[in-house]
């Protein structure tokens, strides 16, 4: 194993000494692939959840982070699933990756954009099944309130942009556009496929006369959270995003869970599958605390 399968573990080795950096053939391996880059403050949550779960028992974290190139997920995936215990995919992509790589491999998704139902990850959210459990989000639920946060805040609304992240499942997206159709107004759909293209976004949005934007689901746009409400007052577009770090940055609202939060959760369940418990009989959790 190389150094860099261990950088993960470099920040939360001193303070969490049971995930440990060492070479250790006694130690869990547990593999995490993210589309963006994980960073240390993901890294010490996931392990946090992790430590709290095992106990004394001994872990080391392998992460390949694929820096928003898409074509890497896949390879590595199978990295992963040819050197881990688990893996640990965060996001729609990451997911859809590690379930080609393995059939076999206990996967524990962060998946707030797909259904995994609808996309087979899990025969039910009780049972699922197979070797996939994890934290899913329900899409249609947020979607509504999303748009009845924004028509409360702007009763004049007609028009909305739905912008998101091109690389990743689409249900949410969906979901927002079935909403807003009930709820008789136009939609406008903006995907996006690197950071560089958030402002023509925002162009185009302006273009079409939207009234406001929802700001989609997905890692990149966390990261990227202080650009887009910095662009959404620049271009004078109201906005609300999913996460709560979107409204404390400067966008005008936000809604959903606290996706750092979930992190620690997603540690705690990765913990139990290497304890013992089967993934096809672990129920799959959802997000249950939302903040504005």
């Amino acid at each position: 194993m190389n150094c860099r399968a261990f950088t993960a573990v470099l920040s939360a080795a001193v303070a969490w000494p049971l995930v440990i950096r060492a070479q250790n053939s006694a130690a869990r391996k547990v593999g995490v692939l993210f589309p963006g880059v994980l960073g240390p403050e993901r890294e010490r949550l996931i392990t946090e959840g992790l430590v709290n779960e095992l106990g004394t028992e001994k872990a080391v974290l392998l992460v390949r982070s694929a820096g928003g190139d898409d074509r890497l997920l896949a390879r590595y995936a199978g990295e992963l699933a040819n050197s881990t215990d688990i893996i640990v995919a965060i996001a729609s992509g990451s997911l859809v990756a590690a379930r080609q790589a393995s059939q076999t491999i206990p996967i524990v998704p962060l998946d707030l954009e797909s259904d995994p139902i609808a996309t087979a990850a899990a025969q039910s959210l009780n049972r699922p099944g197979g070797n996939v459990t994890g934290i899913f989000f329900d899409a249609p639920e947020i979607a509504s309130k999303w748009i009845q946060i924004i028509q409360e805040m702007l009763p004049q609304i007609k028009k909305v942009a739905l912008f998101y992240d091109a690389h990743l499942d689409q249900t949410k997206l969906k979901s927002g556009e079935a909403t807003a159709r009930n709820l008789g107004l136009e939609t406008v759909s903006l995907g996006v496929d690197t950071p560089a293209g958030f402002r023509d976004a925002f162009r185009r949005a302006v273009d079409a006369k939207v009234d406001a934007m929802l700001v989609h689901s997905s890692p990149i746009f966390v990261d990227q959270a202080s650009v887009i409400a910095d662009l959404g007052r620049e271009f004078r577009l109201p906005s609300i995003g999913l996460f709560p770090i979107y409204a404390q940055v400067g966008g005008l609202a936000s809604y959903g869970p606290n996706n750092f939060e979930l992190l620690k959760q997603v540690g705690g369940i990765v913990g139990k599958i290497l304890r013992g418990a089967r993934p096809a009989e672990f129920p799959i959790q959802r997000p249950i605390i939302y903040r504005s």
